[in-house]
């Protein structure tokens, strides 16, 4: 399958009481079309830090990020936006949706921002709410849902624009151990059936074991590639 997203070095620098903290360091990484891997490691490990890169919410200091064959160095803000908005799509540990909202308008939201047509983008959220079994749940808002109704609005959310990947930090971090396997059992079929490509931050052990390849992250590097579809074999990076 053709390369995706591709890192080249990267390297991402905080400030954190006078000190540089390296939050990512000199991560080279690609990941093609289609594939579903789980980003793993302790807390403050630079998960999080990739994810937001790799969804260009964040900037490297240091290296290239390409998506799609595109170095994202080289867009300026609007064309980032509309890279974020077509082909990237987000979930959220806290599912992020607009309280005031019911989950219909919080679907149709990034198809606004993307110029849809009212009546055509109604139609897509409605479609996405059914294919998540949430007819019912189309004029409720958020604080009227359970956690796992809200973070299959976030998904259907996620799913609007039709993106090629879809990046989740923690999905299932906030959820029971039955809705969690549940949010799961989309995300999977939603890799298996429509070939879109998953990038997962958890520290769920069951949620990475179901993923096809799994980075475990420390001190700001990858330092094992895990893949496990066929027979296993890790790759220890130095």
């Amino acid at each position: 399958m053709p390369t995706l997203i591709e890192c080249r070095r990267v390297g991402r620098v905080f400030e954190a009481g006078g000190q540089p903290f390296h939050a990512l360091r000199d991560v080279d990484l690609r990941i093609d079309e289609g594939e579903l891997v789980a980003v793993v490691g302790p807390s403050g490990s630079g998960k999080s830090t990739l994810l937001n890169v790799l969804g260009a919410l964040d900037v490297p200091d240091s290296g290239e990020l390409l998506v799609a064959g595109q170095a994202v160095s080289a867009m300026s803000e609007p064309q980032l936006a509309a890279l974020r908005n077509r082909q990237i799509g987000f979930v959220f540990q806290q599912f992020n949706l607009l309280p005031r909202y019911d989950a219909l308008r919080n679907v149709e939201l990034p198809l606004v921002y993307a110029g849809w047509p009212r009546e055509r983008r109604r139609q897509r959220a409605l479609a996405l709410l059914e294919q998540l079994g949430l007819q019912a749940q189309a004029h409720k808002r958020p604080p009227q849902m359970s956690g796992g109704q809200q973070q299959r609005v976030a998904l259907a959310r996620a799913l609007a624009n039709e993106p090629r990947v879809i990046l989740a930090d923690e999905p299932t971090g906030a959820l029971d151990s039955r809705t969690s396997t549940e949010v799961m059992d989309l995300l999977l079929a939603l890799n298996r059936e429509q070939g879109i490509t998953l990038v997962i931050v958890t520290h769920d052990a069951a949620v990475a074991a179901r993923c096809d390849r799994v980075l475990r992250f420390a001190d700001g590097r990858v330092v094992a590639d895990e893949q496990r579809h066929g027979s296993p074999s890790i790759a220890e990076i130095p």
